[in-house]
C-alpha cells in the first residue's frame, strides 16, 4: 500500500494532539536532558581552552632558602642556566618579591606591618623550553630535591585542580544526562504506545486491507520525531543563552580573573548544537523504532 503524504501529515497531527499531555511532557523531558547535553559540551571545550591557555605560557618558580649564602645561590643559578630544558631563568631579589607581596596583600595592614623583606626568601622566575604539563612537572620534582632549594610552585598545580574540578562538573552533567535521556526515551515509547493502543481497532482493519507494517509505522514514528526535535531545537536555543550567560558571569563576575581564559568560541558553539541536533535525532528515531517494533501487534 502506498504511503500518501497527506494521511501521514494528518495521521501525525491527531497523534500529537490525542495525548497532548505526554506530548509536552516528552518535549519538555527531551528539552532538558539536551540542554545537559550541550552545557557538558560547552563546559568541556571551555575547560580545555582554559587549561591549553595556561600550559602554552606555564611557568614555574623556585625559591630559595631565606638564609642561603651567595655561593649557594650561585649554585642555584648555575644549575638553572645550564639545565637544557630550561630557555630562561630570571632572578628575583627581595626587594621585588616584597614588593608584590605588598600588591598581593594590599589592604592588610596586619600582615604587611608583620613581615619584611629580609624575611622573605628570593627566587628565580623559570621559563623552560617545552612547556608541556609533564615536562614542567618533571622540572618541578627535580627541583625540590635540590639543596638550597625552599619550595617550588608551579601553575602546573593549578590546572590539575582546574582538570579536576572540570572532570568532576562533566560527569556530574554526563550522568544527568544519561538519567534524563533515558527518561525521555520511556516518555516517548510510552506516548507512542498509548496512541497505538486508542487505535488499535483501526490497525487491526489497516492490516487486514492489506497495509504493511511501515505503511502503520510511519505516522507513529513521525509523531517521535517531532517530539525529539522540538526538544532539540528548544535545546540548541539554551546552548546560547548558555553560552551568554557563561561570558556576562565572567566578565562582570569579581575575583573571577583566573577564569578569563575560560572562552567558548563560536567553532565551541557549533560542536554543542551538532551534539544536540544528531542526539536528539538518534534519540526520537530510535525510540519511535524500539516502541512501533515492540507494540504493533495491538
Amino acid at each position: 500500500m502506498a504511503i500518501n503524504g497527506n494521511y501521514v501529515f494528518r495521521e501525525t497531527s491527531a497523534n500529537l494532539t490525542r495525548n497532548i499531555t505526554l506530548t509536552v511532557a516528552s518535549v519538555l523531558t527531551v528539552f532538558i536532558s539536551l540542554s545537559i547535553v550541550g552545557a557538558t559540551v560547552l563546559i568541556r571545550q571551555g575547560a580545555q581552552n582554559l587549561t591549553r591557555q595556561f600550559e602554552s605560557g606555564v611557568e614555574f618558580i623556585v625559591y630559595v632558602e631565606p638564609d642561603a649564602s651567595k655561593s649557594q645561590l650561585a649554585e642555584v643559578r648555575t644549575s638553572l642556566e645550564e639545565n637544557p630544558g630550561i630557555a630562561e631563568a630570571t632572578y628575583i631579589d627581595r626587594d621585588e618579591t616584597y614588593a608584590d607581596f605588598k600588591k598581593l596583600f594590599k589592604g592588610q595592614d596586619t600582615m604587611l606591618e608583620n613581615v619584611r623583606a629580609s624575611d622573605l626568601p628570593t627566587s628565580f622566575r623559570v621559563k623552560p623550553k617545552d612547556s608541556s604539563v609533564a615536562t614542567v612537572q618533571g622540572l618541578v620534582n627535580y627541583y625540590r630535591k635540590q639543596p638550597n632549594v625552599f619550595e617550588v610552585r608551579a601553575a602546573t598545580d593549578v590546572i590539575k585542580q582546574m582538570k579536576g574540578m572540570t572532570d568532576f562538573v562533566n560527569k556530574l552533567l554526563f550522568f544527568s544526562a544519561a538519567f534524563l535521556l533515558a527518561a525521555s526515551t520511556l516518555l516517548i515509547l510510552n506516548t507512542i504506545r498509548t496512541a497505538m493502543f486508542a487505535r488499535r481497532r483501526e490497525i487491526e482493519v489497516m492490516k487486514l486491507v492489506g497495509a504493511t507494517n511501515w505503511f502503520i509505522r510511519i505516522p507513529f514514528m513521525l509523531e517521535g520525531l517531532v517530539q525529539g526535535l522540538i526538544g532539540g531545537l528548544l535545546a540548541i536555543g539554551a546552548v546560547y543563552f548558555f553560552r551568554g550567560w557563561i561570558d556576562d558571569l565572567l566578565n562582570k563576575g569579581e575575583g573571577l580573573d583566573l577564569l578569563q581564559q575560560f572562552t567558548i568560541d563560536s567553532s565551541d558553539v557549533l560542536l554543542a548544537c551538532l551534539w544536540v541536533g544528531i542526539t536528539a535525532i538518534i534519540l526520537s528515531v530510535g525510540s519511535s523504532l524500539i516502541a512501533t517494533r515492540r507494540f504493533l501487534d495491538v
